[in-house]
Order: C-alpha cells, then structure tokens, then sequence
C-alpha cells in the first residue's frame, strides 16, 4: 500500500511541475476566422406557374399529337451586387413521364419535358426557351453548354435543354458568359398532349409538369 501512495504521489508530483513549466511561457495564440461569401443567386419566375386551364376531351386528336399555344413568364435571376458570370440547369422531376418525339422536329430529347402521368399514361410533354434576355437595358445572347466542364457555345434559339446541360447568357456572339448581377428575360412554354388513343379520356387528365431551376456562379 505504501509503495502504490509513493508511485501516485510522485505522478503528481511530475504533472505538477510539467503545469507549472508550461505557465511560465508568457504567451498564447488568438486565431480570428471567419468566410466572406458572395450573396446567394436567386431565381424569380413570377408566379412560377403556366396555366392551361380547362382542355376540352373532345379537342384532343386520338392519333396524332395535340401541340398547345405557348405560354410565357418573366423571369428574373439577382446574384447580389457583385457582377458575376452565372449558369442555369433546369431539372425535369417529371423525365420518367416523357413522351418521345412529342416536340416535333428539331427538338432533342433533352429537351423535352414530362408532363406527368395518369395511372400509367403519359400525359404529354414540354419544351422551355429563354428570350428577351438583358442586364441593366442592354441586350444579351443566350449560351449554352453539355455539361459544367464543356466548352460554351451559342444557342441561337435559346431552347432550355435539361441537367446536366447548363444556360447562361453572352453580351456578343463570343461563346463567354457576361459579368453581370441580375439578368431579365422570359421563359416560353410549349405544352403538347399525347394522343387521345394513348389517354383514358373518360375522367380528368391534369397537366401535372414541374422543373426546378437553380443558378451558381461560375
């Protein structure tokens, strides 16, 4: 018992004097950290809805595909004050609905969008295009590429193709996203409804399409 009093004493004994070493340093550290991030892009799409309303059963083609007139939005992307260059990516939440070649000729399928499904059955789809771009009043040329590590190249009907694809916009016809803060301009809508023979006609078929943009900083 004596031996184990004397082994922790002298254990304390160290620790005391290894303590008080230590203090006798005279200095210490103050470490300042902090991250000064940009301001978060937004996207404002007004009211973020494209309306068709009622349809009419009767007005559908039961073999061919029923194209819908366009629809518009404003659109509105703020990066805060700084100028920046931005890319778009827009994702369809409704690609396992997509009808293929519902958009006609000269449409990739990227760029078709789904516009849901009804106890299996696929209502139709959609394309978007972006026009009338600017920045502080001046006019802007829409871009686009296959991917965030692709090269840049101009889109000359500003189609929206989705995800992976990425959109932005060029103050010339150089293939270079602009430095900019906030950029306006309309989203155009083109809804088309499958054949009458591929829906069941007999209840209501509602349009149930939705993509979801995002902007960042490039």
């Amino acid at each position: 018992m004596k031996k184990i009093s004397g082994l922790v004493m002298g254990v304390v004994c160290l620790a005391a004097s290894v303590v008080a070493h230590a203090d006798t340093s005279g200095s210490g550290n103050l470490r300042v950290i902090g991250t000064i991030k940009p301001a978060p892009c937004t996207v404002s799409i007004s009211s973020g809805v494209i309306d068709y309303g009622q349809i009419s059963a009767a007005s559908i083609l039961p073999n061919a595909f029923n194209p819908l007139q366009e629809k518009t939005l404003p659109l509105s992307v703020n990066c805060g004050t700084a100028a920046t260059q931005m890319a778009l990516s827009v994702s369809d939440t409704q690609a396992a609905s997509t009808v293929a070649g519902i958009l006609g000729t000269g449409f990739a399928e990227s760029q078709n969008f789904g516009l849901g499904a009804v106890d299996g059955r696929r209502t139709g789809g959609y394309s978007v295009r972006l026009s009338n771009l600017s920045s502080a009043g001046a006019s802007l040329l829409p871009l686009k590429r296959t991917s965030s590590v692709a090269a840049w190249m101009y889109s000359a009907d500003g189609r929206v193709d989705k995800f992976p694809y990425q959109h932005s916009w060029s103050r010339t016809t150089s293939p270079v996203p602009a430095l900019v803060n906030v950029v306006s301009g309309t989203i155009n809508v083109k809804a088309v409804i499958n054949r009458g023979s591929a829906l069941d006609l007999s209840k209501d078929v509602p349009l149930n399409g939705l993509a979801t943009l995002v902007v960042t900083r490039i």
